[in-house]
C-alpha cells in the first residue's frame, strides 16, 4: 500500500506500507519537485518516485532493517561479523555446512523479516525427509581407489538422524537470535517453531572384561604411537583431538603427570590447525598410570634412537603419536586406525571415542568420586558426567544389595502370622 502527500510548494511525501515480524511498518521519503510544474505533473514525479521506492524495498535497499537481508545475505554477515571472531574454525565450518546444506538452499532467498513459524516449520519438515548425503570424496578425486567392498553404489534413501534435524533447528535459531539482538529482527520467528526432539542414545562402552581383552590384542601391534593413541584414550580419557596434539614435553617426570592444554582440530576450509580443548575444563592436569609411563619411556627412548640414526630424515617435534618419520598425523589417523585394529580384533563397531566413555565407566563403578572423575574427563560440570555415565552406577546398586545381605544377613526374621479365615 503506497500513499503521496503534498507538504509544501513543491515538496511531497511518499510511503509504502511493509510488513514485518511485529506488523504493519512505514517506509517513507519527502521528495522534492520542480515547483513550476503543475500539480498533476508534479504528482506524476511522485507517483514514479513511489515506484522506485517500491522497487529499492523488493530488493532490500531500503526498508526496516530486516527488511533489507534476505535470508542468504543475513547468513553472509552472520557468518563474518558475528561467528568468526567469537568461535573457533570448527564451529564456523559446522555452521558455515549446515548453511549451505539444507537452509540457503531451501530459505536463502526469502526475505529475513518475511520470515514466519508457518514457513520455518514446513522448512523443518522438508529436511526432517530429506536423505542424507555421503560426505565421502568420489573415487575419481581419490589418490588411491577403494575396493570394491567399500565403494558406494547407490545413494543413501535414509532420512538424516535426529541429532542433524536439531543441528540445522539450532543453527537457523542462532543466526536468527542475533538478528534480534543486533536489532535487525524485533522477534525471532523460530521461537515459535516447535525444536525436534531426539531419543537419548546410551553411551558405547566396553565392560572391564573387555577392555582387558582389548589391551591383551596389542601385543599383535608393532607402531608403537598407535599403542600409545589407544593407552592414552582408555587410561587416561583423552579425546582424539587431544591425543593428536600431545607431545613429551607435556609430560611431568617427576610427578607422572601431563598437561592437556592443547588439541589438534581440522576443517575442509582451513585443515589441520591447533586449538584449545573442547572446553576451559578440558585444559587439565591428569595423573598418568603407571603402564602409560612405560609406554611414554618407551616412545621417549624410541625418538632419540631414530633421531640419532638418521638426523636428516626425522623431522618431529616430539609428538607423541606420530608419522614414520616423527611429522604430526592428521587429526584422523589414529581414529581410522583404530576402527580396523577393533574389526580385526573381534570389536566391530567399538570406535575410539568409545575407549573415552569407557575410561570414565570403569571409574564411576569402581567408585572413584564423580568429581574426580568430570576432571579427569574434562568436563565443566560433574553433573554432566553423571548424566552421560548413568549406566555406571548400575554396579553400585548391586553392592548396595550385597552390603544389606551383608547387615542384615545373619539375621533370623520372624516368620509369617499364618494366614486365617474366618
Amino acid at each position: 500500500m503506497g500513499t503521496i502527500e503534498k507538504r509544501g510548494r513543491g515538496s511531497w511525501r511518499i510511503g509504502i506500507q511493509v510488513e514485518t515480524p511485529d506488523g504493519w511498518k512505514w517506509v517513507r521519503e519527502t521528495i522534492h519537485i520542480d515547483p513550476t510544474l503543475s500539480d498533476s505533473k508534479q504528482r506524476k514525479e511522485a507517483e514514479r518516485a513511489l515506484a522506485h521506492l517500491q522497487t529499492q524495498i523488493d530488493a532490500g535497499e531500503k526498508g526496516p532493517p530486516g527488511q533489507r537481508y534476505t535470508v542468504r545475505s543475513w547468513a553472509e554477515v552472520w557468518l563474518e561479523k558475528e561467528v568468526r571472531p567469537n568461535a573457533s574454525p570448527v564451529t564456523y565450518a559446522d555452521y558455515k555446512h549446515l548453511l549451505d546444506s539444507r537452509i540457503l538452499p531451501l530459505l536463502g532467498d526469502v526475505g529475513l523479516s518475511r520470515l514466519t513459524p508457518v514457513m520455518l516449520t514446513d522448512w523443518l519438515a522438508t529436511v526432517r525427509v530429506s536423505p542424507r548425503r555421503s560426505t565421502r570424496l568420489p573415487d575419481d578425486q581419490l589418490a588411491h581407489k577403494r575396493p570394491p567392498s567399500q565403494r558406494l553404489h547407490e545413494p543413501s534413501t535414509k532420512p538424516l538422524a535426529a541429532k542433524t534435524l536439531i543441528n540445522y533447528y539450532q543453527c537457523l535459531d542462532t543466526m536468527l537470535g542475533a538478528a534480534v539482538r543486533l536489532g535487525v529482527l524485533a522477534v525471532n520467528p523460530m521461537d515459535k517453531v516447535k525444536r525436534p526432539k531426539k531419543k537419548k542414545t546410551k553411551v558405547q562402552f566396553l565392560t572391564e572384561e573387555r577392555a582387558v581383552a582389548l589391551l591383551r590384542c596389542l601385543g599383535d601391534e608393532p607402531n608403537m604411537c598407535y599403542r600409545a593413541a589407544l593407552l592414552l584414550a582408555l587410561l587416561c580419557g583423552l579425546r582424539l583431538g587431544e591425543v593428536g596434539e600431545l607431545k613429551l614435553s607435556d609430560v611431568d617426570w617427576q610427578r607422572g603427570t601431563i598437561d592437556i592444554s592443547r588439541a589438534l582440530k581440522y576443517t575442509g576450509i582451513s585443515g589441520s590447525f591447533v586449538g584449545d580443548p573442547k572446553s576451559e575444563a578440558s585444559q587439565r592436569v591428569i595423573t598418568l598410570p603407571a603402564g602409560m609411563m612405560v609406554v611414554l619411556r618407551e616412545t621417549m627412548a624410541y625418538q632419540e634412537e631414530c633421531k640419532r640414526l638418521a638426523p636428516g630424515v626425522w623431522c618431529g617435534e616430539g609428538w607423541i603419536v606420530h608419522r614414520w618419520d616423527g611429522g604430526q598425523l592428521h587429526h584422523d589417523t589414529p581414529s581410522k586406525w583404530f576402527r580396523r585394529f577393533a574389526d580385526a580384533h573381534g570389536f566391530q563397531g567399538v570406535r575410539f571415542h568409545d575407549l573415552r566413555h569407557t575410561h570414565a565407566t570403569i571409574l564411576l563403578a569402581n567408585n572413584i568420586d564423580v568429581v574426580a572423575v568430570a576432571h579427569r574427563m574434562g568436563h565443566d560440570d560433574p553433573s554432566v558426567t553423571l548424566r552421560t555415565y548413568a549406566h555406571a552406577l548400575d554396579r553400585r546398586d548391586v553392592d548396595a544389595a550385597r552390603a544389606f545381605d551383608q547387615l542384615f544377613g545373619g539375621v533370623d526374621l520372624p516368620p509369617a502370622p499364618e494366614l486365617k479365615i474366618e
